[in-house]
C-alpha cells in the first residue's frame, strides 16, 4: 500500500500545473512539460528568431503539463503579461500555449498584432492541429501553429523567412 501511494503521490506532482508565477522564460521556446525534440525545438527557435530580428514581432512557445483545474484563456493571458511578450511599446507578440495534460491550447495575440491575426484566424489554425494534438504528435502541432502565426507576420512584413519549411497538413 505504501508503494501505490508513493507512485500517486509522484504521479499527482508530475501532473501538477505549473503556476504562472513560477515559470520564467529561457528563450522563444520553453516545454516545461518536455514534449518537444531538440530537433522541434531547434527549427522553432530559428523561425521565432527570424521573426523577431525581421519583422520585430516576437512569438512565445510554451508548453506546460497542466492548468491546475483553471481556464486557459486567463492563464494565456497571466503569462502573456507577466513574460512581456512582444514588449510593450508595440505589443507585437504572440503566445503559443500548449497544457498537454488538459488537452487544451490557446494562440494569445498581443493588440500590435491583432489585425493580423484576429481570433477567428489563429482559431482557425487551432483547429487545423486537432487531429496531430489528437495523436499526441506534439512536434507537428506546435511547429504547425507556429509556422502559421509566423508566416502572417512575416507576409504582414513583406520579409522571408529562410530555412524554415512548411509543416505537412495535419491528417484527418
Amino acid at each position: 500500500i505504501a508503494l501505490g501511494a508513493l507512485v500517486g503521490l509522484v504521479l499527482a506532482l508530475v501532473a501538477a500545473g505549473e503556476p504562472v508565477s513560477q515559470l520564467k522564460p529561457t528563450g522563444y521556446i520553453d516545454d516545461f512539460a518536455h514534449v518537444l525534440d531538440g530537433n522541434t525545438i531547434a527549427q522553432l527557435d530559428n523561425m521565432c528568431a527570424q521573426v523577431d530580428q525581421k519583422a520585430h514581432a516576437q512569438i512565445a512557445v510554451v508548453t506546460i503539463h497542466s492548468l491546475d483545474g483553471g481556464d486557459i484563456e486567463s492563464y494565456a493571458v497571466d503569462l502573456f503579461k507577466q513574460w512581456g511578450v512582444g514588449g510593450k511599446s508595440t505589443n507585437r507578440g504572440v503566445l503559443i500555449l500548449l497544457a498537454v495534460g488538459d488537452h487544451r491550447d490557446r494562440i494569445e495575440v498581443g493588440y500590435g498584432l491583432e489585425p493580423i491575426l484576429p481570433d477567428g484566424k489563429v482559431g482557425g489554425f487551432g483547429r487545423e492541429a486537432v487531429p496531430l494534438l489528437q495523436q499526441n504528435d506534439y512536434n507537428r502541432a506546435v511547429s504547425l501553429l507556429t509556422a502559421r502565426v509566423a508566416d502572417v507576420i512575416a507576409k504582414d512584413a513583406g520579409i522571408a523567412l529562410t530555412g524554415t519549411q512548411p509543416p505537412a497538413p495535419a491528417e484527418p
